[in-house]
């Protein structure tokens, strides 16, 4: 099967869109799609646009196939495609698998609500807990270099007391945070990519977060990452993330052994969230 696919990135994080209202895949297996499609472009992750009931979705695929319930970064992408393509409003709302989220575009910006920080819990001095969309752990120190992110990210994430604790067996997001002369510093090594990445957009809301809680800061607040740097604001308890996407292209991919299963839309399924 050949899918056709436009490829972008938000502050280095990079995804490809696949447009359902031109290609529909319903009851065809997304995560097989999606790991596939992840491989031969490399890419964090796979989006899939369409409309319920005339109002604009999202379901976003990690590149190992999992299928997650946010992700800003990828959320500000699909803001910026769907305004591009189908939508003729500069403010309009997207149904994902953590709800409904307005969004945005203002001239070379997107952004996008991710509603309010969920279950803040500080684990230890250094340690901290918050959900905004996806589950993070917060972890403050100083700067490290990219691969001493890897290894102690990786531990984390494995990490099986530390993610029953915080109720979510199967994974936690890691973010390591540092104060800067502007802002604070992110890096981010995510579930689904196993890896850090340029950039992650719930991460660097949680991190946002946690550095109001921990250093004392304020909102609004800028993220800098290895991607660039995103705006985290704050209005009546919501967070929202701010920064630039861009286009990279048109892309083909290939899928073999397709096979039909059914699906339910993962913000219908039964979640063991904290709250």
């Amino acid at each position: 099967m050949r899918i056709k696919a436009t490829k972008m990135d938000g502050c280095g994080n990079s995804f490809l869109v696949v447009d359902e209202m031109k290609t529909p895949l319903a009851g065809f297996d997304r995560s097989l799609i999606s790991n596939a499609l992840a491989t031969q472009h490399e890419t964090d992750g796979i989006l899939y646009v369409d409309r319920l009931h005339g109002v604009p979705t999202m379901k976003i695929f990690d590149s190992d196939g999992t299928e997650e319930t946010m992700c800003g970064n990828g959320l500000r992408c699909a803001t910026r495609y769907l305004r591009d393509t189908h939508i003729s409003s500069d403010m309009f709302s997207i149904v994902t698998g953590d709800g409904r989220k307005e969004v945005r575009v203002i001239d070379d910006l997107t952004e996008v609500n991710l509603g309010e920080a969920r279950d803040y819990r500080q684990i230890t001095q250094q340690l901290h807990f918050v959900f905004t969309g996806v589950p993070h752990v917060v972890v403050i120190g100083s700067e490290l270099d990219v691969e001493t992110a890897r290894i102690f990210g990786r531990s984390l994430r494995e990490e099986k007391s530390l993610c029953e604790l915080v109720g979510y067996p199967e994974g936690v997001n890691v973010d390591f945070i540092w104060r800067n002369q502007g802002g604070i510093s992110v890096c981010t090594y995510e579930v689904g990519v196993e890896d850090v990445t340029q950039s992650c957009g719930t991460g660097s809301a949680a991190s946002a977060y946690v550095a109001t809680k921990v250093f004392g800061m304020k909102l609004p607040l800028i993220t800098n990452s290895l991607g660039g740097s995103l705006e985290i604001t704050e209005s009546n308890g919501h967070l929202s993330i701010r920064g630039q996407t861009r286009y990279q292209g048109k892309v083909i991919g290939f899928v073999n052994d397709i096979y039909p299963k059914p699906t339910i839309p993962i913000y219908y399924r039964h979640h063991q969230h904290c709250w």
